[in-house]
């Protein structure tokens, strides 16, 4: 896997510029499929830039399962369910985030945003 193409890629996401960006995500994961930071960057690429959550979503999903104990991945995505509204899919994702390590910055914000629910 080239790691400069991904880090790139990742600035280019940064700095909004989705076009550049998503283009990059994806000649890596043509050369390293199963790469979930790629996965994940090309996820907030397709939200942020082309509006498809429906795919973003299975690109987040695909790099949680590649990465399942990566918090950054899950938090984002019930990030993404609730700025949509979608409170009851965003809260088991928060909880297990919250089980899995509610000590780190991720389980920290997890839980904050489980208050919410109260």
């Amino acid at each position: 896997m080239d790691t400069n193409k991904l880090e790139q890629a990742h600035q280019l996401r940064i700095n909004g510029q989705y076009d550049q960006a998503d283009a990059l995500f994806k000649a890596v994961l043509a050369a390293a499929p199963d790469c979930a930071s790629a996965w994940w960057g090309l996820a907030h690429c397709t939200f942020n830039h082309i509006g498809d959550f429906d795919l973003a979503q299975q690109q987040f999903e695909k790099a949680i399962k590649l990465e399942p104990e990566n918090l950054t991945y899950q938090l984002d995505l019930a990030k993404y369910f609730t700025m949509l509204g979608m409170f009851e899919e965003a809260k088991p994702v928060f909880e297990r985030i919250v089980e899995m390590d509610p000590s780190s910055k991720e389980g920290q914000e997890a839980r904050k945003q489980l208050s919410y629910y109260q």
